[in-house]
């Protein structure tokens, strides 16, 4: 039954979103408080049922954001920030959930996971990283759980072979978040560097990707067992190209079409992102589903699903919590603590960057959240300060987060893969890619400090 406070959440629910764009495209004082209001009427009316460590997480946040926000050079623009942050972040988890929730109900790109799966554990080194890479990056993180899934359905009896399925999948993800505007992290470290666009960093961003994927092959490479069972049958890469073809020209053409458009009306490819998102979901339901269903019956299914995410009030708490507190903090961290460091740190591109990079992951291996992780650091420690051009910068901190959010044990990556994979948090998480992760941060150090001065021009 449909009560009038489960309306007025709805309604909020969907202001958040709407309020998002339009302080995006036209942004305004009045936007971030529009924002807050929307997503208050959200997060209090909502019944979504919170742990214990997420509701201690979440008025730890606030109270620091509360205590601190006087010491901060302008308190009420910080809040702004973060609101900003929040909403963008928030809204991006709603809208994209919906293109992810019409994927998943795609008989067709199941079949194509399954099939991606069904190889030799040799082969699986290979496939699953790039796959975790494409339906991650353009799905979201609703690919990265697809493929979850279908890993945990595997009949590998061997415990090294599965928590190697699960980090080849995790690895894709952190090289997905370097470039896809799928996931907010591009967002809130652009929403950080006016003047700077998703088109300027997207050709370096890939450059990292690729790099952290080859780095993946080769440590596999390295400790590949002799003797492994080759359970399974080669990939048919002709077959799966003809089964998969609907599937991965709907996902570019979607992509595609954000990025011209951002270009063309000059706004930025998030608020197109959120915008066309449940638009596609409209059609993926339309034409992928089950059965053909009407464009009315279609919008019903995609409302119904958008509904069904008053659940993720919990999130959006944590996440608003997260945003305010990170612009705070940093405004309140005191110049004198953090400009010693960023002298020191300026003449060297190379030690900045991986600097950034190693910064936001050991906060995140504290159990701070990764995102606060990376807004306090990008915001403590500004492009100018250490010496770096503003691409150089983002990258960085982009990097780190990437690799924290597959690192760390407290991410929400972590807990899906110890959940499909049956393996403790620790083992899929810190075990799994702490090498990964040290020798990744040297090559973001080499590769975004080495090219510092291409950067600039």
């Amino acid at each position: 039954m449909v009560t009038a406070r489960s309306r007025l959440v709805l309604l909020g629910q969907a202001l958040v979103v709407v309020f998002t764009v339009l302080d995006m495209v036209w942004p305004s004082h009045l936007g971030p408080w529009a924002i807050a209001a929307a997503g208050g009427v959200f997060m209090l009316g909502a019944r979504s049922p919170m742990s214990v460590g997420l509701r201690r997480t979440v008025w730890a946040l606030v109270l620091a954001t509360l205590a601190l926000l006087p010491w901060g050079p302008d308190p009420w623009l910080a809040l702004e920030k973060g609101i900003r942050i929040g909403g963008l972040i928030s809204a991006i988890l709603l809208s994209v959930s919906l293109l992810s929730r019409a994927a998943q109900r795609v008989q067709l790109l199941r079949e194509v996971v399954r099939r991606l799966l069904a190889v030799p554990p040799r082969q699986r080194r290979v496939t699953l990283p790039i796959a975790s890479q494409v339906f991650g990056g353009f799905l979201g993180f609703a690919g990265i759980s697809m493929l979850m899934e279908a890993a945990s359905q595997l009949p590998d009896t061997d415990l090294e072979a599965r928590r190697e399925c699960f980090q080849g999948i995790s690895r894709g993800y952190a090289a997905a978040n370097l470039w896809s505007p799928m996931y907010s992290n591009i967002s809130i470290l652009l929403a950080l560097s006016p003047g700077l666009s998703w088109a300027a960093i997207f050709p370096y961003a890939v450059l990292l990707a690729l790099t952290s994927l080859l780095l993946g092959y080769a440590l596999d490479r390295l400790s590949r067992r002799r003797g492994e069972a080759a359970a399974g049958e080669p990939v048919q890469w002709g077959a799966l190209a003809r089964l998969a073809w609907p599937v991965a020209l709907g996902m570019l053409v979607f992509l595609c079409g954000a990025v011209a458009l951002s270009a063309w009306a000059r706004v930025p490819i998030a608020a197109l992102i959120v915008t066309m998102a449940p638009i596609a979901a409209v059609a993926i339901t339309v034409y992928l589903g089950p059965q053909r269903r009407p464009w009315r019956e279609a919008s019903a299914q995609v409302l119904q699903d958008f509904r069904g995410f008053q659940s993720l009030a919990g999130e959006v708490r944590m996440l608003m919590a997260s945003g305010c507190a990170g612009t705070v903090i940093a405004a309140a961290i005191p110049v004198a603590w953090t400009q010693p460091l960023a002298h020191a740190l300026a003449p060297y591109p190379m030690l900045a960057c991986l600097f950034l990079a190693a910064a936001v992951v050991m906060l995140s291996c504290t159990s701070v959240h990764p995102i606060l992780s990376g807004i306090v650091v990008a915001a403590a420690f500004p492009a100018m300060a250490v010496g770096l051009p503003p691409t150089a910068h983002v990258l960085a901190v982009l990097a780190g987060l990437g690799l924290a959010v597959v690192t760390t044990p407290f991410s929400v990556v972590s807990l899906t893969a110890s959940r499909f994979s049956g393996l403790p948090l620790l083992t899929v998480s810190m075990k799994a890619n702490l090498g990964f992760a040290a020798i990744s941060l040297v090559l973001v150090g080499l590769i975004l400090g080495g090219s510092a001065s291409r950067f600039a021009h």
